[in-house]
């Protein structure tokens, strides 16, 4: 999965990416992150990205000028996908997050991570976004929004998570109808009175079925 990343603040994702699940994927040369400067594109002096936007209000935008840039360096042909995540794009659950993770995971594609109060709409006019959120709730970039869903689609490609029969029955998933996960516990048994639930030593692993099923 070759990812072309698109930002004014590249080393927002150095300490993630070079770390637990991210490295791992990384090092497995199944996820590929290449990363654009916006500033490289800018048209302004000391590469300035943003200006006021028109109509008046609080905050900054991108500028066209170097989203445009950049996309059209790294796809001149215009064929790849290019994802954009903010409040007005589909809600991501994890269904979606599946089919995107199967969908990308052999292919290019480019995330252009917002900043600021956003970025100038003609960007979305001149090219085709797939656009989607994270929740219904306000991050202060792109950058952080970009992390959370390449991690989500990562993770599910085949060989990154060590023991890939633990995605199977995890938060979400088919194996629990869509719904969170069990509570887990792990040694030792009895912790200042706080005891594990006796079904789970119990041994009978039909029981222990039910009571996951039922929790």
């Amino acid at each position: 999965m070759k990812t072309h990343i698109i930002t004014n603040f590249t080393d927002s994702f150095s300490s993630y990416f070079d770390s637990s699940i991210m490295r791992i994927a990384r090092e497995k040369w199944l996820f590929e992150p290449v990363f654009y400067n916006l500033g490289d594109f800018s048209t302004q002096a000391q590469h300035r990205v943003d200006d006021r936007p028109f109509g008046g209000g609080a905050g900054a935008l991108i500028q066209i000028e170097p989203m445009y840039g950049a996309i059209t360096r790294i796809d001149p042909e215009n064929k790849m996908k290019k994802v954009y995540l903010w409040p007005r794009g589909e809600r991501l659950r994890q269904p979606k997050i599946e089919q995107l993770s199967e969908e990308l995971r052999d292919d290019e594609f480019i995330i252009l991570c917002g900043h600021y109060e956003g970025v100038d709409h003609r960007v979305f006019e001149m090219f085709e976004f797939e656009q989607y959120s994270i929740g219904d709730f306000v991050v202060s970039s792109g950058e952080l929004a970009s992390m959370v869903f390449l991690d989500a689609i990562v993770r599910l490609i085949p060989g990154v998570v060590g023991n890939d029969a633990s995605l199977h029955e995890e938060s979400f998933s088919e194996a629990l109808d869509g719904k969170p996960e069990y509570p887990q516990y792990t040694r030792p048994a009895d912790f200042m009175g706080y005891k594990v639930p006796e079904i789970l030593l119990s041994g009978d692993h039909k029981k222990i079925a039910e009571w996951r099923k039922k929790n």
